[in-house]
């Protein structure tokens, strides 16, 4: 990950926290307001095009990778 990709990773993580503290200040039983929609829409876009097919298949493989880890060191503890 370059410098450039990692700010930009972290502005939109800023952004995200800014939405979840401004949503979690609200009532559950409200609904979100058409503004609030789309600003997730806009954060959701933001990281889906940040990460190429490729990135996606590295990051699906070693995810599998380490729940396969984790799986044989459960499995090693229970014998």
């Amino acid at each position: 990950m370059t410098w450039e990709e990692r700010q930009r990773y972290q502005e939109g993580r800023a952004r995200l926290d800014e939405l979840r503290d401004r949503l979690a200040s609200g009532s559950p039983a409200e609904a979100l307001t058409h503004g609030e929609a789309i600003e997730i829409l806009d954060l959701l876009e933001v990281f889906a095009e940040r990460m190429s097919p490729e990135r996606w298949d590295r990051a699906l493989e070693a995810i599998a990778h380490e729940a396969a880890r984790r799986a044989d060191l459960i499995a090693a503890r229970r014998n």
